[in-house]
């Protein structure tokens, strides 16, 4: 009997001695943990972009590299990877998917929530910009209302990157406004559609996703495009000619979630801005020198790619300025103080 006592007895000592070192190896850990965390050394945070743009699209290429980039100064706090062609979210639910932390990041074109957030639809009223220049003077004087409208939904911007420039496709030539009277217009928004009562000619709403089986079947004569919609739509097996308009020069924002951003200590927030700041300035040329190759390729398909005839751009102006004029009735005093700005500052160039 004593025998078993004494096992017992030190049976008992040993599992004492065992689940106090236990004890103290969790707690030490504990303390190992809230120390990593407090400099940053947390396990590494993913952040997934979602984007409707195929892989090979020049605008999801920019973003590839913008998370290359931060990924390679992040130091393992974080791990950036891009989800193209509407993979993790589909288009139509990446801005709320992100809002609702469905997705950490995203992608966008800015005019596509001028219904829900009106102060973006200045990014498209037509024939304001004349190209990529006025665009980027526009960002300029619209980026201090985006990030605060981004800001209010719980989103931080990062940055932004103009698609080629929207311009004139038609099945004849072009040389004045009057040419538009009784042509059929394609329109796929109320602005466009609006573009066309004011050029006389007859609206056709047509989506981009059924735009290139419409020009096939000759649904329409004339639309308003970027060189590479007209590319990816085959545009030239019916229309016949391409005029450099310069509509408008819609934008994309990448942004994300302020929750996500603030988890990250400043020395690396300040390395996604810089980044940021280069993907911009690195999409804006990718821009120009893509719409270069897709008006070639319009050219190698036999479409006549010109000017705008010094008659029919007058008459374009003047069109924008009514369109504007309706604009602003309805406008609120940050978009037309965008505007104010915009067209005071490009007027003293």
């Amino acid at each position: 009997m004593f025998g078993l006592i004494q096992n017992r007895l030190v049976l008992k000592q040993k599992y004492e001695v065992r689940h106090g070192v236990f004890a103290g190896l969790r707690a030490l850990a504990a303390v190992f943990a809230s120390v990593a965390c407090a400099h940053g050394l947390a396990a590494e945070l993913e952040i997934r972009f979602a984007t409707a743009y195929a892989a090979d699209n020049f605008q999801t290429m920019n973003l590839q590299q913008f998370a290359r980039e931060v990924n390679n100064v992040a130091g393992g706090q974080l791990k950036m990877a891009v989800f193209p062609a509407g993979t993790l979210l589909k288009p139509a639910q990446i801005f709320v998917g992100v809002t609702e932390g469905k997705a950490e990041a995203g992608e966008v074109i800015m005019s596509s929530l001028a219904k829900e957030i009106p102060v973006f639809g200045v990014d498209s009223l037509p024939f304001t910009v004349r190209g990529y220049e006025d665009a980027y003077q526009l960002w300029m004087a619209s980026k201090q209302e985006v990030e605060k409208a981004l800001n209010k939904r719980g989103l931080k911007l990062l940055y932004s990157v103009p698609w080629p420039p929207q311009n004139l496709y038609s099945r004849k030539p072009l040389t004045s406004l009057a040419d538009f009277k009784g042509m059929r217009m394609r329109s796929y928004n109320p602005a466009s559609e609006r573009i066309a009562e004011l050029a006389q000619a007859s609206a056709v709403p047509i989506q981009v996703i059924d735009l290139e089986k419409a020009i096939a079947s000759d649904r329409f004569d004339l639309m308003i495009t970027s060189s590479w919609t007209g590319v990816e739509t085959k545009a030239w097996s019916k229309m016949q000619y391409y005029y450099r308009a310069n509509a408008w020069i819609p934008k994309n924002i990448v942004f994300i979630s302020n929750k996500i951003f603030s988890r990250l200590d400043a020395d690396i927030q300040g390395k996604i801005m810089q980044a940021a700041e280069q993907a911009e300035k690195r999409g804006w040329d990718m821009s120009r020198d893509s719409d270069a190759v897709y008006e070639n390729q319009l050219r190698s398909n036999k479409i006549k790619v010109d000017r705008v005839d010094a008659m029919l751009r007058n008459n374009l102006d003047r069109l924008g300025e009514q369109f504007v004029r309706e604009w602003l009735k309805t406008a609120s005093n940050e978009e037309v103080a965008i505007l104010l700005k915009y067209t005071t500052e490009r007027s003293m160039k």
